[in-house]
C-alpha cells in the first residue's frame, strides 16, 4: 500500500538467518536499476533490494506498474569470500558505477531486531497495541488490548493510516454494531471494532497472505466467534452494516464508492482513510453524493473521512 522496496532472488536462494554476509550498496537511476541489478546477480549477488535515494515517495502506483524513484540504492549480499575489487571493476566497467561500498553483515537473530522497534502503542483514550514479547500487566484497567506481532500484511498501527482508524474508532466506539473492515491487511480495524463492543464484523481482503494474518490475529484475540474472514473472490453477497471502515487507498475508494454506498445501512457510518492530503477533493465529492455530515481527520500528509449514509 506504501511506499515499497523491490525485492529480488537469485537462484542460490537467501536465508537471513544462515551466516555473515558482505553487503554492497550503490546509488544508480531508476533507468539503469534493474540493468545494474542483472549485473550483481550475475556476479553472485544472493539479494538485490531497491530502495528510495531521492526523497520521492511513490504511494499509489497505477494496477500492474512497479514504478521506481529518480534515485534508487542498490543493496546487494555476497558470500564474504566474493572479489571486492572485481565486482567493483565490473559495475564501473559495464555500468559506469564509481562508487560502491562494502560493509561485513553480521549474522543477528533478526526476530529480535523487530522487537527493539516495535513495542506497545496506544491509539486514543484506549486502544493499545501489545506484540507478544511486551507485558500487558501494567496497561490502565480499561485498556483495550490488541495482541498483535508485526507480519507481512499491512496494519499493525505503525501507519498514520491505521492510527487514524483506530483513533475514529476509540472516539466512535461501535457498540452493538455490525462492522465491515473492508481491505483488512491483519485485520486490525475488525479486531478493534469487536473488541470495542461490535456484535460482529466482516474482515475483507484481496490478498491472501492478509486472509491469512487476520484469521491468524482473530485467534490469537479470541474473536472468532464475532469476526468473519473473506478473500474479495468469496465476498459474495454481504449484508448492510451499521459501519464501514475501510483503510486502503483513494483511487480504489472511488470505484468502491458505489459498492460502499450499498452496503451501509441508512444513517450508518463509514470510515475511510489511506487518502493523501492532495486527494481530499476527490473523496469529498465521490462520497458526498451518498453520504452526509463528512468530517476530515488528519495525522501529517494522511486523512481520515468519516460520514453517515443519507
Amino acid at each position: 500500500m506504501i511506499v515499497y522496496m523491490g525485492f529480488r532472488l537469485n537462484a542460490h536462494g537467501y536465508n537471513p538467518h544462515a551466516m555473515d554476509w558482505m553487503q554492497l550498496t550503490l546509488q544508480t537511476s531508476k533507468e539503469q536499476a534493474d540493468f545494474v541489478s542483472e549485473i550483481l546477480s550475475g556476479l553472485g549477488s544472493v539479494s538485490v533490494t531497491f530502495a528510495n535515494a531521492s526523497g520521492q515517495d511513490i504511494f499509489e502506483p497505477p494496477v500492474g506498474e512497479t514504478p521506481l524513484w529518480q534515485g534508487v540504492v542498490i543493496t546487494a549480499l555476497f558470500d564474504l569470500d566474493i572479489d571486492q575489487m572485481y565486482v567493483k571493476q565490473t559495475l564501473g566497467q559495464i555500468c559506469n558505477i564509481e562508487h560502491v561500498d562494502f560493509e561485513l553483515l553480521k549474522d543477528r537473530v533478526w526476530e529480535d531486531e523487530c522487537k527493539k522497534d516495535f513495542h506497545v502503542m496506544q491509539f486514543g483514550e484506549r486502544i493499545w497495541i501489545c506484540p507478544s514479547w511486551e507485558d500487558s500487566a501494567n496497561l490502565p484497567n480499561d485498556a483495550v488490548i490488541i495482541d498483535m506481532d508485526p507480519g507481512l500484511a499491512f496494519g499493525t498501527g505503525t501507519h498514520q493510516t491505521t492510527d487514524l482508524c483506530l483513533q475514529y474508532l476509540d472516539s466512535n466506539a461501535p457498540k452493538n454494531c455490525s462492522v465491515i473492515d473492508y481491505g483488512s491487511g491483519t485485520g486490525i480495524l475488525a479486531i478493534a471494532a469487536v473488541k470495542l463492543g461490535a456484535m460482529s464484523a466482516v474482515a475483507v481482503d484481496n490478498d491472501p497472505q492478509a486472509v491469512i494474518a487476520t484469521i491468524n490475529n482473530i485467534e490469537t484475540n479470541q474473536c472468532q466467534d464475532r469476526i468473519r474472514v473473506l478473500h474479495t473472490d468469496d465476498e459474495g453477497k454481504l449484508d448492510q452494516v451499521d459501519l464501514l471502515i475501510a483503510n486502503i487507498l483513494a483511487n480504489p475508494l472511488v470505484s468502491l464508492c458505489k459498492h460502499f454506498s450499498n452496503l451501509v445501512k441508512a444513517n450508518g457510518r463509514i470510515a475511510l482513510s489511506g487518502i493523501m492530503e492532495k486527494q481530499l477533493p476527490m473523496i469529498l465529492e465521490t462520497y458526498g453524493e451518498f453520504f452526509t455530515d463528512l468530517k476530515v481527520s488528519k495525522k501529517d500528509e494522511w486523512c481520515c473521512v468519516s460520514g453517515q449514509r443519507k
